[in-house]
Formats: C-alpha cells, structure tokens, sequence
C-alpha cells in the first residue's frame, strides 16, 4: 500500500485530492492547522471504506516539519506521494501590503513547499522509493497582477522550486510535479485577507469577494483528478482550468501583452461588478 501525505486536507482541494487517493487504494496522511477539520476528512475517507489518519501540521512551521517526518516514518515509512497543498492569499498591492503580511504568504506558500519537500524527499532517496511530490502552484504565477503580487511572487517560486527539483530527483526516480490551477470554488479568497480594510471592512469582503470563488467554472475534484493524472503520468507543469491555461499560453506567447491586460485590473472595478455579477450568477446557478 502507497503512503500519500497531503497538507491543508482538510478542505477544497486536499479534501477532495485526499478522498482520491484513498479511493485509489493508497494510505493517506491529512495533515491541516485544522484538526478538526482534518478529522472530518478522515471520517468521510473511512466511511467509503479507505484508509486515512489526521496529523496536525502548521505548515509554516519548519520544525514541526522534521517532528512530522519523524513521526511519519516511525508509523507507516516514507512516503509514495508528497502533496504540497496547503495555502493561504491575501490580497493586496505591493507597497499597500505590510512586511509581515508578505512574510505569511512566503512562510505558507513557499517556504512550506520547501520544508516538505526538503523532509520528504531524503525519505524517498534513503528507502529507495521511486515516489513523486506535487507543489500546488497557481496561474498567480504567470499572472503579474496588482491585486495579489504577494501570492504570485510565492507561487512563482514554487513554480520554479519544483522545476529544480524535479531536475534534481530525476536520477532518483522521484517525479516532481506543479499544479496550476486558475479561480476553483474553495474558500481560499473567504479565508484570505485583504490589505488596507478595517475589521468591518475585511469581513464585507469577505462576504463578497470570497462568495464570488463559489460560482468559479472549475471543482476541487478537477483540480484533485489533474494532480492523481499527474503522479501517474509524472507531468512537469499542470495548468488547471480554461483560465489557466489561457493565461499560460498567453504568457509564454507575450509577456508583455499579458501585463498589458493584467494592468487594467484593479479592486475598484472588481468591487463595481462584484453586486451585479453575484446576482445575475445567483438566477443562473439557482444558489
């Protein structure tokens, strides 16, 4: 039986990415901040009959890495698969967002990637397991964008952390993987923070700019069938939804053009369509 880890399991995309794996057959680690949320997924694994233990991991946390990896290996061995999930985005332009809040993007979504990956790769070259690890990067980066430059930058360096690595694993027969995905519907805008907004402020946006992610094209369990796709086929790069891989052809044909479009977004505009656009999604969708 495959040993499975993946971190921020305990909703959106690592639920769903957990709850697949499991239904593959493999023994799944759900590691969140978020025990109970954790244990939730644990629970729905298990009634559909797999196999699912929660740990609770902050991931930003490089010595709460190593104890994990300590544990891991003590209770099951070293992991098949490594999925680098977890994340946080927080919104905000580049001078507008304090140090510490750019700080907690890069301890989340990169310097997290890189603590797994640092533990968790060494387990798959001592034991001999040809494994994979997959980074959850994001269109963010190759979207240079004025409303999230912090997360684009961290999940830029994810994008290219996981390429030298994957560079560097290729001897050992680890493949290393980075997942794309472009607007899902999880709550990852409703649980960010946006820079520049007073409590009141923060929690209206919230309300409506986090409630928009739910009418997004694109389903966790797309995003968790690319990534299981991805261990099996040991792809490089994968873009996840229309708008990702529209951004990332766009991109790589013309860097230019695309920061050309991407400056023409701003908070104001999104704001001004955000009442209209939830309305007329609500009498579509029927939610």
């Amino acid at each position: 039986m495959k040993n499975v880890i993946v971190t921020g399991a305990g909703a959106g995309i690592g639920r769903e990415t957990a709850k697949l794996f499991a239904a593959k057959g493999g023994r799944v680690v759900v590691a969140d901040i978020d025990m109970p949320a954790a244990k939730e997924t644990v629970e729905q694994i298990v009634g559909a009959g797999g196999q699912a233990v929660a740990y609770r991991l902050d991931v930003a946390a490089e010595d709460e890495w190593e104890a994990f990896g300590e544990w891991m290996f003590a209770h099951f061995g070293a992991p098949h698969v490594l999925i680098n999930n977890a994340g946080v985005m927080d919104l905000g332009g580049f001078v507008e967002m304090s140090a510490a809040q750019w700080q907690r993007e890069i301890d989340i979504n990169l310097m997290s990637v890189i603590y797994g990956s640092r533990v968790f790769a060494q387990q798959m070259i001592d034991d001999g397991i040809r494994g994979h690890i997959v980074n959850l990067s994001s269109a963010a980066a190759y979207f240079p964008s004025r409303l999230e430059p912090a997360y684009g930058v961290a999940k830029s360096a994810v994008l290219m952390a996981s390429q030298s690595l994957r560079v560097e694993l290729r001897g050992k027969g680890i493949g290393v993987t980075a997942i794309c995905p472009g607007a899902i519907r999880t709550n990852l805008l409703a649980n960010g923070e946006r820079a520049g907004l007073t409590a009141a402020q923060q929690a209206a946006w919230r309300e409506s700019a986090g409630g928009m992610q739910r009418y997004a094209y694109t389903s966790p369990q797309k995003v968790a069938r690319a990534i299981e796709r991805a261990v099996r086929w040991n792809s490089a790069i994968v873009p996840v939804a229309p708008e990702a891989w529209l951004l990332y052809g766009l991109f790589r044909l013309s860097p230019s053009l695309t920061r050309e479009i991407l400056a023409r977004a701003s908070f104001d505009r999104i704001e001004s369509v955000i009442p209209v656009a939830g309305k007329a999604l609500a009498r579509l969708t029927g939610k």
